[in-house]
């Protein structure tokens, strides 16, 4: 049976960046509030009043919640939705998220199942699978079977909560990246996830700068520079800053690209050295992704001004 929203269905949906450190409110969505954080420096939460620094907020946030990998990426892009429904032992759901506020085209990254009701009323549920299981959902359906938890009479309804982490689709190119980075990360397979974070800023960054240098070059020449000369480094840490200042436009807070300098490491050790998934902790993916995050919104941000510039 589909289950349809009705007057004892709770739904809430948790979707914003960091919280001010002051006050603890919840900030606006990083792709929201990252470009006013990238053109001041900070940003003034709308409760107190008071200036946040966004990225030290934010990593203090995924690091402090690194070991539980789906809340950390709540800051950086994910969101989180609950809902509560009565459900009747032994019976079939099919619960659609999209009539609870999820995109149709989200990405799911997990999702979690549990009783809400007393010791007469208590039960959870379970998913319902093809013969061929996948760990992870496929669309934004969710097909569950309701369970009884302990004694208790049979049939018994009661109320049980499901509670769903899920991303948004985008239309760049490099947020697909991005998204299987936060995937990865979500079933702690921190090794991949350092890999695509990277992915996506470099995929973010690069076609942005042979634009820039096909004004001047020919495009046969700027394709053999970009291919066999001008590394990801370099890039990042000379070529970007120098057309930034020639745009007039903020340069990336120091904090940030060294943070990309420490995941481009990692990532060349682990492609490179074969590093082991198990040397990378939980501390360091978060720092990661986070730097990731905030990289792939500054090629956002300057990107369309860097494209547009005359010079």
């Amino acid at each position: 049976m589909s289950a349809e929203p009705n007057d004892s269905t709770f739904a809430h949906t948790f979707e914003g960046a960091a919280p001010c450190p002051n006050c603890r409110t919840v900030l606006p969505r990083l792709v929201e509030c990252a470009p006013i954080y990238f053109e001041k420096g900070y940003v003034i939460c709308a409760q107190c009043g008071k200036e946040v620094e966004l990225w030290q907020a934010t990593l203090d946030r995924a690091i402090r919640l690194s070991h539980v990998a789906t809340w950390s990426l709540e800051s950086l892009g994910a969101a989180q939705t609950s809902v509560v429904l009565p459900m009747e032992s032994d019976k079939y759901y099919q619960i659609e998220l999209t009539d609870y506020g999820v995109p149709a085209n989200a990405k799911i990254l997990s999702r979690r199942y549990a009783p809400q009701g007393d010791e007469q009323s208590m039960l959870t549920a379970v998913e319902w699978h093809p013969n061929e299981p996948v760990h992870r959902v496929r669309g934004t359906v969710l097909q569950l079977l309701a369970i009884p938890l302990f004694e208790g009479p049979i049939p018994r309804t009661g109320p049980v909560l499901i509670k769903v982490i899920w991303i948004r689709s985008g239309d760049s190119d490099a947020w697909p990246y991005l998204v299987t980075a936060l995937e990865a990360a979500a079933a702690s397979e921190y090794a991949p996830a350092m890999v695509f974070a990277q992915s996506a800023v470099e995929i973010s960054m690069m076609p942005v700068i042979e634009k820039r240098f096909r004004r001047h070059a020919s495009a046969e020449h700027v394709k053999q520079f970009m291919s066999n000369a001008l590394t990801y480094g370099y890039s990042l840490n000379v070529v970007l800053p120098y057309l930034c200042a020639e745009a007039g436009t903020p340069q990336m807070p120091e904090a940030i690209r060294g943070a990309l300098n420490k995941l481009r490491k990692k990532r060349n050790a682990i492609i490179h050295q074969g590093v082991e998934a198990s040397a990378i902790s939980p501390e360091d993916a978060m720092e990661g992704l986070c730097a990731a995050a905030f990289g792939f919104e500054y090629m956002r941000y300057v990107g369309p001004t860097l494209l547009e510039g005359k010079n």
